[in-house]
């Protein structure tokens, strides 16, 4: 009965650590990906659905916030706030501008599949109307 009992607990204290070890890799990982999402100004480097509208955002700088708001920043006035959000098991950054930002803003509506990226650069993907649209960011 006592090797049972033992072997109950140590399998529960296994799991537990394991899920425990998992849960503080992903809390590093959302520390990480915030701290270089916050840390300086973004732009758009790449903005590609089959057509390159990449120009449309050489105005715009992107300040990325802790608290989950984006600048779109243009000119060195914000012209909008969004929001945005990390999804570190998912690998995918969320981004919303209002129905009343121009459409260039709107463009970077969505969940974007976070393909590569580093401390000074993301490549993303999200299918748009059936058009596999891809994003890239470098930090300013």
């Amino acid at each position: 009965m006592k090797q049972i009992l033992f072997i109950a607990l140590t399998t529960l204290l296994l799991t537990g650590c394991k899920k425990i070890i998992k849960q503080t890799q992903e809390q590093i990982a959302e520390s990480l990906i915030l701290k270089a999402m916050t840390d300086g100004t973004w732009q758009v480097s790449a903005y590609n659905d089959g057509t390159e509208y990449k120009p449309e955002f050489d105005s715009y700088e992107f300040k990325f916030y802790k608290n989950n708001n984006v600048d779109a920043i243009k000119n060195s006035s914000t012209e909008i706030t969004g929001t945005w959000r990390e999804d570190v098991t998912n690998l995918t950054i969320t981004s919303q501008f209002a129905a009343t930002a121009n459409p260039t803003l709107q463009r970077l509506n969505g969940v974007w599949k976070m393909k590569d990226s580093n401390w000074t650069w993301v490549k993303a993907t999200q299918t748009i109307n059936g058009k596999l649209t891809t994003l890239e960011l470098r930090k300013k």
